[in-house]
């Protein structure tokens, strides 16, 4: 890892040129942000004004210079610092274009972090950040401290400075995209939960998108804390490269130090001591892959302090976010769960370990360069049938092949139809697509609820296959 940057805290920004890049939630805080610091603010994204709505045009008229439509590429070159939202590639044209003149160029968390004086508390891997984010802040919330779930969940970290504290604890959801912007931003406690390919559309090889990911703990020193996951190999492989102090989780095998699965609980340990035993009947949350999201929410919890007892009280309250193992309901016999943010091969992969078998599997959406004949094992185990939908389903089919009997749908009504028709008594049909939902939704929230909807409207009946309107 190249050596920490350190920048003034804060710095001056008064009557710095700063183009911000993404004019979504991200960028809107920001770019408010940074007017109140009198900062010279362009606004550049590649969507023209009407689709960016009414608050961009109000940052419009308060002094923000507007570059919509497009990037003009003579802003970048002409400004002191570019800060780029979450979701927006740093290898664009006008960035690559700044990067070689020189220009600093850093992720919205990165210039957030500047002004911070609360802890930083940073989660990142390819599944599960969202859930563990949300309940990272609620045990720490529930143990009374005074936490925000934020980055790619909840509020911009940039929108947070006007109320920073130093009691304040910021659980940051962080992606790929934002660590490789980052320069001196440095999480007091980072946890690193898993590593599988994804986003293969953009990084040509997993291990340059695990690089990525490892930059979270680049700037930790030893009174830090990493939380790392004890069973996957690719993450455990960065434990004697950190300078931080490494507490791993693991549900395969016993921790003398650590979170572990023992006699069907949880058992935390630190300091040569047992702190808690926390049976896995009081997790609110299905999924074996949640338990792994758990034990490093009660690592994080108690590393801040909270008392186990605390935490415990708080995990029964938590209730999970939608769209991710979510069940829907049971019809005549048949269990559905809405998984849409199995946007990966690895997310389906743990989605389908949840369950012993008789798995109605909907695949399909917008492919990310993802190798769907890793999920052959567990589709030949635990799938009954397998439903192929959207732009990706011709690839999907090519490459899983005839493991199991297959239909091939266009979109999500049609799926449902031929789920319910293939499903019987006793059988799940999941909705783990492993692709992106952009061939037809603005996001994975747009396609799980429309999996709910045409769920929740379906008729019992005593035959299958029932309409979906």
């Amino acid at each position: 890892m190249s050596a920490p940057v350190r920048t003034p805290h804060p710095p001056d920004l008064a009557g710095a040129r700063v183009v911000v890049v993404g004019a979504a939630r991200s960028g809107v805080a920001l770019a408010r942000f940074l007017l109140s610091r009198r900062a010279r603010v362009t606004i550049s994204d590649a969507r023209g004004a009407p689709a960016l709505g009414e608050e961009v045009a109000a940052l419009g008229r308060e002094g923000a210079a507007l570059d919509l439509g497009g990037h003009d590429e003579r802003r970048f070159l002409e400004a002191d610092l570019v800060a780029v939202s979450p979701g927006v590639p740093l290898d664009i044209r006008p960035l690559a274009a700044a990067r070689r003149r020189g220009v600093r160029i850093v992720a919205e968390v990165e210039l957030a972090s500047w002004f911070l004086e609360g802890a930083v508390i940073g989660i990142t891997g390819t599944n599960g950040k969202s859930t563990t984010t949300a309940l990272v802040a609620h045990l720490l919330a529930q143990g009374g401290l005074k936490a925000t779930a934020c980055g790619n969940i909840g509020k911009p970290l940039t929108g947070l400075i006007a109320d920073d504290a130093p009691d304040r604890h910021y659980v940051v959801e962080l992606s790929s995209f934002q660590l490789e912007g980052i320069e001196a931003f440095r999480p007091r406690i980072a946890a690193l939960l898993n590593l599988s390919p994804d986003h293969q559309d953009r990084y040509p090889e997993p291990a340059a998108y695990y690089r990525a990911k490892a930059r979270i703990f680049m700037n930790q020193e030893p009174g830090d804390d990493a939380v790392l996951n004890r069973d996957d190999p690719e993450v455990w492989r960065l434990a004697p490269s950190l300078q931080a102090r490494v507490h791993p989780f693991s549900r395969a095998e016993r921790l003398d130090e650590g979170a572990c699965l023992e006699r069907d609980a949880i058992v935390v340990r630190r300091g040569g001591r047992e702190i808690r035993d926390i049976p896995l009947s009081s997790v609110p949350l299905f999924g074996a892959h949640n338990i792994e999201n758990v034990m490093t929410a009660l690592l994080v919890a108690d590393l801040c302090g909270v008392p186990m007892a605390r935490a415990h009280l708080g995990l029964r309250s938590f209730r999970g976010l939608p769209h991710r193992l979510e069940k829907v309901r049971d019809l005549d016999g048949v269990a559905y769960y809405n998984d849409s943010k199995a946007t990966n091969v690895g997310a389906t992969v743990k989605s389908l370990e949840s369950f012993p078998g008789r798995v109605v599997l909907i695949l399909g959406g917008k492919d990310k360069g993802g190798d769907f004949a890793e999920l052959v094992p567990l589709i030949r185990q635990r799938v009954m049938h397998l439903v192929l939908m959207g732009e990706a389903r011709d690839a999907i089919e090519s490459q899983i092949g005839t493991v199991v009997p297959a239909t091939k749908v266009a979109a999500m009504g049609e799926a449902i139809e031929a789920a319910r028709a293939a499903a019987s008594p006793g059988s799940v049909v999941l909705l783990a697509p492993a692709c992106a939902s952009f061939d037809q939704y603005s996001g994975f929230e747009e396609r799980g609820e429309d999996f709910r909807r045409r769920v929740l409207a379906l008729r019992g009946g005593p035959t299958a296959g029932g309409s979906a309107a």
